[in-house]
């Protein structure tokens, strides 16, 4: 009979990368129940479900309530609402082998599980949430609460994953925790460079539609230009607002289109087509300076040169494999300047440096680290 693993996660499982990695690298061995926002659709699971509810603010008089509990520090009561609850006691009467907690939102209701059962813990906490991210008024307050959420459930925990070597530093200097590397790279894409055209230089970037990213910049970036470059923004919709907003940015503007998300079965060929990969990531905290974004992996095997920001874990990358170039600043101008000042014969020898990229930076090396993992834990 197969072990049994169970993996939570609060986000839409059909889209989240490292969670499908999970998924892949276990589900011909293991038997999976996987726990999202929305189920994952894959066909080696065996219970897929979407307990998780979408985060949202509610009545006026429940936020205050929960910005109460937040300052009191209240926090068990903040964090056991009525969709953890509900979570939990779905899950409660059922026996796993190991349970695999994706981010810390879901460690409480992990840690509890594992209590009643002693099952032991893999978690993945991808990230770096426990800084300085957050704005506003209970800025300190909700830093304090994710520190909370962290390090009051690890007693289950025998093994800690996250993205890139600056942010196992962080775990390693604030918390003591040591982490194995499991970077964002995609699967492997056996896809070519396209030659890049004298007179039409195409440029895309993907994404969420999210005002703290400041999409605004690529497109006065791209408007710098001559008319041979154009760009594609292709956008999800979980913030109609903002992307209704950059719709009428660009009215008048001939060389942006403003699309549709790509589906993420369809994200790498889709880059494919194009001959440069645009994304800022503006270092305004600790995370975000370590990140190593997936964008980054899919531009790579998607074939085409990067154009990115001073991000300096990403910029290390970049650079590492001479595939693209680092703006001097997150300017309009900057970004424009960088563009611009590489030749067609530059874009060219980006692409075809990403060929020994694809091969080295893929997720083959994570998937069967994740089984090494799963597999010393549960014996």
């Amino acid at each position: 009979m197969k072990k049994k693993i169970l993996i939570l996660c609060k986000t839409n499982l059909e889209r989240d990368p490292r969670v499908i990695k999970q998924i892949e690298a276990l589900h011909k061995e293991y038997s999976l129940t996987c726990v999202g926002r929305n189920i994952s659709k894959h066909t080696g699971v065996e219970h897929d479900l979407d307990l998780f509810e979408l985060d949202s603010r509610g009545s006026k008089t429940n936020r205050i309530t929960e910005i109460t509990k937040l300052v009191t520090k209240q926090y068990k009561s903040l964090y056991w609402n009525k969709n953890n609850k509900r979570v939990y006691k779905t899950l409660k009467e059922n026996t796993y082998d190991i349970i695999i907690c994706n981010e810390t939102e879901s460690l409480p209701i992990a840690d509890r599980l594992a209590k009643n059962k002693s099952t032991p813990i893999y978690c993945d906490l991808h990230e770096y949430y426990m800084d300085d991210r957050m704005t506003g008024s209970f800025s300190k307050a909700q830093q304090e609460y994710e520190e909370w959420i962290f390090t009051n459930h690890l007693s289950h925990v025998k093994h800690f994953t996250t993205v890139s070597p600056q942010i196992i530093e962080l775990y390693k200097e604030k918390f003591n925790i040591d982490c194995t590397l499991l970077d964002n790279a995609c699967k492997y894409y056996d896809l070519f460079p396209r030659p890049t055209s004298e007179t039409k230089i195409r440029i895309i970037s993907h994404g969420a539609a999210i005002p703290a990213r400041r999409l605004e910049l690529m497109i006065d970036a791209v408007s710098l230009l001559d008319k041979k470059y154009s760009l594609d923004l292709y956008l999800m919709d979980n913030n109609p607002t903002y992307k209704k907003h950059l719709c009428q940015l660009i009215e008048n503007n001939n060389q942006i289109s403003i699309l549709d998300g790509i589906p993420f079965n369809e994200i790498q060929q889709t880059i494919n087509l194009y001959d440069i990969g645009l994304y800022l990531l503006f270092p305004t905290h600790l995370n975000n300076t370590y990140a190593l974004p997936n964008k980054l992996f899919e531009f790579i095997q998607g074939r085409v040169a990067i154009v990115i920001g001073p991000t300096p874990a990403m910029a290390d990358l970049v650079k590492e494999y001479n595939i693209g170039v680092v703006s001097e600043d997150f300017t309009a101008v900057s970004l424009a300047t960088a563009i611009k000042n590489s030749s067609i014969e530059d874009i060219n020898r980006y692409k075809q440096n990403t060929n020994t990229a694809a091969h080295k930076r893929n997720s083959e090396a994570n998937i069967t680290e994740i089984k090494r993992i799963v597999h010393s834990i549960i014996s």
